[in-house]
This record gives C-alpha cells, sequence and structure tokens, in this order.
C-alpha cells in the first residue's frame, strides 16, 4: 500500500501523488505555500519514516506520506527555503485572476 505515494519537486510546484487503484495528484505552487511541517506518529518513528505537511490556503493540505526520517527533515528545509524564494519572486498579477 505505500507504494501508492509518490513525491515530485520542481523549480515551480510540489506534487504529491497517492492511490493504488485511484490515483490522485495534487500540485501547490512554491508561492502559494502558508506553513511547512513535519509529522511523525509512534509507529512512524518505530519504521523510521514521516509525513511532510504543506499547508495552502483555505484550509488546503497537500501531504508527501511516508518518507524516510532523514529524507523528510533534509524536504521540510528545502521546501520552506523553495516557499521563501517563491513567494519573493512572483508578481501579485500572476496569482490574482
Amino acid at each position: 500500500w505505500w507504494r501508492g505515494h509518490g513525491l515530485a519537486v520542481t523549480d515551480a510546484v510540489f506534487a504529491s501523488r497517492h492511490g493504488l487503484l485511484r490515483r490522485s495528484l495534487s500540485l501547490v505552487p512554491h508561492a502559494k505555500v502558508q506553513s511547512v511541517r513535519l509529522a511523525q506518529g509512534p509507529w512512524q518513528r518505530a519504521h523510521g519514516v514521516a509525513d511532510v505537511h504543506v499547508d495552502t490556503g483555505a484550509n488546503g493540505t497537500v501531504t508527501a506520506r511516508l518518507r524516510p526520517a532523514e529524507e523528510a527533515a533534509a524536504l521540510l528545509h528545502a521546501q520552506a527555503e523553495r516557499s521563501r524564494t517563491g513567494r519573493r519572486d512572483a508578481l501579485p498579477d500572476r496569482w490574482m485572476a
């Protein structure tokens, strides 16, 4: 079941996929990210994995699930930096439509 989770990060977006039979892909532009957090419960800690949650506006959250703990920590810091630079470089008219 863990094979149904995927992750891709480009210069423009954070993309997360989940589902085996019915796949769902979520894309979040870096400039729209409001916060990034790491979550690790007792079961995940025992297995050395963690989830990275990328929060967007309007109570939206995209989750990169079941990543190795070291990779999740690195992803957390890298995504925070990409979000900062994405907000700084994005023009307001790009997102206001």
